[in-house]
């Protein structure tokens, strides 16, 4: 990259000059083989520039040179000849300014980026000397904690000694005994700061006792309707129920507690995309029940989720999830997710599972087209109203609600 006089002022060169040493430090923050001196190249005007602006030249260079000898950086020069009238005069222009050495570059730089260049290159050398690392190595980890602070640092580096001489394959990540842990710090497999620990310990990764997925369900005959949830969090292979015939899965809880009896029936938290992971694996006999229902939200994404159970290998049936629904219970619609954020229109994904009417309603809900709304939650529709639909369309035997809530 080089400066380009053109029409810029003394003080613009001479930023442009800071800017480009500061960026080549941060672009070379982490390499070890970054070369010194770095030569930057000044283009000089064209002839007809050089002479239609002279003075306005001159005074660039002028501002280069000072900028070069404040921060004892060499300069080279080209001799140009310029013409006024009948006048013809030799004129020495820069034409390259040389910063010498690093500790040259680092004044030159904005105090930010000399306190981070320097703050690495700490962490590089205590490393390299801990872990007995060669400093390409060590550059490496630094750079994968280049968002963490001090304390962060520090006990990477102790929780790297610690996993040096112990298995964690017999606790999970919350469980590890080292002060100044909180719960969460160690973060998921793919976080920085274990990525940090392996490359320091030379593991591939570090194979925690990760915490189970879980599943929530409950049986809804008369006998065990008012009995609490079961927890799943293994696969439920032995004394399962044999007597399943019915499962409807529903995303919401408020919805999922307040459905009636049904017999031989199971009612499944579904709880968004989390449950799309675990639904096959934590209940392997799902796929034997005979008559499934998912029933989520009227939105994009609870038809996103919909069409992806199905690609699970779940054969489920959807309940209030299509254009007439839509707008039978228009009314309780809303433009706020579930944190009160405002719904943006969507560009539509691929969706292979659903129906034509329900792939016909993402699309509403995805681009607002004929749709005043861009969610109607779950809970808002009447249990009753779902009960009724249970009952005449796929004949279930529910135990209709007393009242019409």
């Amino acid at each position: 990259m080089a400066v380009a006089r053109s029409a810029k002022d003394g003080m613009s060169i001479r930023r442009e000059l800071g800017e480009y040493v500061d960026a080549y430090l941060n672009r070379h923050m982490y390499d070890t083989d970054a070369s010194w001196p770095l030569r930057k190249t000044i283009h000089l005007p064209k002839q007809t520039e050089l002479e239609d602006n002279y003075a306005r030249v001159r005074a660039q260079d002028d501002a280069i040179r000072d900028w070069a000898s404040r921060h004892q950086c060499e300069t080279s020069e080209k001799t140009k000849i310029v013409s006024s009238g009948l006048v013809r005069q030799k004129s020495q222009l820069i034409e390259s300014v040389t910063i010498p050495d690093l500790d040259t570059a680092l004044r030159i730089a904005t105090r930010t980026t000399c306190e981070r260049y320097l703050r690495e290159r700490r962490r590089m050398r205590e490393l390299a000397d801990e872990f007995g690392i060669n400093q390409d190595s060590a550059l490496n980890v630094v750079k994968t904690l280049k968002d963490h602070d001090d304390v962060d640092f520090r006990l990477v580096i102790q929780t790297a000694h610690y996993f040096t001489n112990h298995n964690c394959g017999t606790m999970t990540p919350r469980m590890v005994p080292i002060p100044g842990f909180s719960a969460k710090w160690l973060g998921t497999p793919s976080s920085q700061r274990r990525k940090a620990i392996c490359m320091l310990t030379g593991q591939d990764s570090l194979d925690f006792q990760e915490r189970p997925g879980e599943l929530r369900l409950r049986f809804m005959d008369a006998e065990h309707h008012g009995q609490p949830d079961l927890i799943i969090t293994r696969p439920w292979t032995h004394d399962r129920p044999t007597d399943i015939a019915h499962a409807i899965i529903i995303e919401n809880k408020d919805t999922y507690q307040a459905m009636p009896t049904v017999e031989h029936a199971i009612c499944i938290f579904g709880s968004g995309y989390a449950t799309l992971e675990r639904m096959t694996t934590l209940l392997p006999w799902i796929t034997d029940i005979p008559d499934i229902i998912y029933w989520g939200d009227m939105d994009a994404n609870g038809l996103d989720i919909l069409s992806k159970f199905r690609q699970t290998g779940i054969p489920c049936a959807s309940l209030l999830m299509d254009p007439a629904a839509y707008k039978a219970y228009e009314r309780y619609g809303t433009m706020l997710d579930t944190k009160n954020k405002p719904l943006t229109t969507r560009e539509p994904k691929p969706t292979p599972q659903l129906t034509f009417e329900e792939r016909r309603l993402y699309e509403m809900l995805c681009t607002g087209t004929d749709a005043t709304y861009l969610r109607i939650e779950q809970e808002r529709i009447p249990i009753a109203d779902a009960a009724t639909i249970m009952r005449d369309q796929y004949q279930w035997p529910i135990a209709m609600p007393d009242n019409t809530i």
